[in-house]
């Protein structure tokens, strides 16, 4: 991640953790599968855009 991160820095960018809740769907074939455990689990990642002007 470290290298990702300082790749997409040159161009105004960061990985950050995505901290919000897994929402289950209730139609999706994946969550009838068990699927869904696995994704609500790991780890997920969004882009963001670095604040060139902290206040």
């Amino acid at each position: 991640m470290k290298l990702l991160n300082a790749l997409f820095r040159l161009f105004g960018y960061e990985w950050v953790k995505d901290e919000t809740p897994y929402e289950r769907q209730r139609d999706d074939p994946i969550t009838d599968e068990g699927w869904d455990d696995l994704y609500e689990h790991s780890p997920r990642y969004k882009l963001r855009k670095i604040d060139q002007n902290p206040r």
